[in-house]
């Protein structure tokens, strides 16, 4: 745990995520550029030596499929085409830090090839056509079944494997293909071993036998058609900051219904001690990733809920105790996973009555 300090520290070196903010002089051109004029590329760039890594993975377990990678707005994997996308972010330095500024964290190493797994699990899926197939659909589900959104699920359902956070497996039966396909590939992870006496070994053991007769044959589908590619972006770079924030607002209308929980969790204003809502802007990363792991909830409704209580923490002059910032996470914690698991399973935040 870093102390106060170091987290105000911090804060004051990376800006708050907003565009309302001044932004550090070396970002300024890089923001007003179209996003198609950086002629980003993979090739020379460290994604390059992640993509190798994936092809050597899928080597390694008798795949000869190698799924093309381009640089998109963000991951993905066109339905039923064997391409995988990545964030054009990840291309650049500069960008990645921008990312973390204005998009509230960048993948790290070990979060980039979680994706890349999981996106050629779909590649996998659409090249074969292994949706099609009877077995598949039992083991997984309906693969024409609507893709929303927003899920509810089950914490700790042994009937899917874990690997991206928030319970992923559970979205669609397409995305629990993709996560089983991820757990199987990656090194070490003794699936086996890990999720024996679970539902989801049948689903591991499926994925062993299939890429057994499979992974030599040559693709069914091989189409390169993309979704969003770098080279089409014609939104400057913060312009396409901007439309993520109003794609992902979320209309809260508490007001100040949460004031007394707030009360309650920071102490009154005093000079002598630091502004809660300073110590929330420090550690918004790590809140929104927590709470969105264990949660399910999608990191829209955390974002917005987040930026709700810092809002009504300044109004307020809430502050906290210099010396015990962790205890006013753990509680701030507690409050946000609380409120947004309630409006996951009842469509609102508290009762109004």
């Amino acid at each position: 745990m870093t102390s106060l300090a170091t987290q105000i520290a911090f804060k004051e070196k990376l800006p708050e995520a907003h565009f309302g903010g001044e932004l550090p002089d070396t970002s300024s051109a890089i923001l007003q550029a179209r996003i198609k004029d950086l002629e980003l590329h993979l090739k020379g760039t460290r994604l390059e030596r992640f993509i190798g890594q994936l092809y050597e993975e899928l080597e390694a377990r008798g795949i000869s499929l190698r799924p093309q990678c381009y640089l998109s707005d963000q991951w993905g994997c066109p339905s039923g085409v064997p391409v995988i996308g990545i964030p054009f972010y990840l291309a650049d330095p500069q960008l990645t830090q921008i990312e973390e500024r204005l998009g509230g964290g960048a993948e790290d190493e070990r979060e980039i090839m979680m994706y890349l797994r999981h996106e050629a699990g779909h590649a996998i899926n659409y090249a074969y056509k292994l949706h099609e197939s009877e077995e598949w659909q039992k083991l997984f589900g309906d693969f024409g079944k609507p893709y929303l959104e927003t899920y509810k699920p089950q914490p700790f359902s042994r009937k899917y494997v874990l690997h991206i956070s928030g319970w992923y497996a559970q979205k669609h039966p397409d995305e629990d293909f993709a996560e089983t396909f991820a757990v199987w590939l990656t090194p070490g992870s003794k699936w086996a071993e890990r999720y024996k006496g679970w539902g989801a070994l049948k689903k591991l053991q499926y994925m062993q036998e299939v890429m057994a007769k499979l992974g030599r044959t040559p693709a069914v589908v091989t189409l390169d058609e993309r979704d969003v590619d770098v080279g089409e972006m014609e939104e400057t770079v913060l312009d396409h900051y901007r439309q993520r924030q109003l794609a992902e607002k979320v209309d809260l209308q508490i007001g100040d219904q949460l004031d007394e929980d707030l009360y309650n969790l920071f102490e009154p204003p005093s000079i002598a001690d630091v502004r809660a809502d300073t110590l929330i802007r420090a550690e918004r990363q790590s809140l929104i990733a927590a709470v969105s792991q264990y949660s399910g909830v999608s990191r829209a409704v955390v974002v917005s809920v987040l930026e709700h209580l810092t809002e009504r923490t300044s109004i307020l002059n809430l502050t906290v105790k210099r010396d015990q910032p962790h205890i006013y996470t753990t509680r701030l914690t507690s409050l946000i996973t609380a409120l947004t698991m309630n409006h996951l399973y009842t469509d609102r935040f508290f009762e109004n009555d």
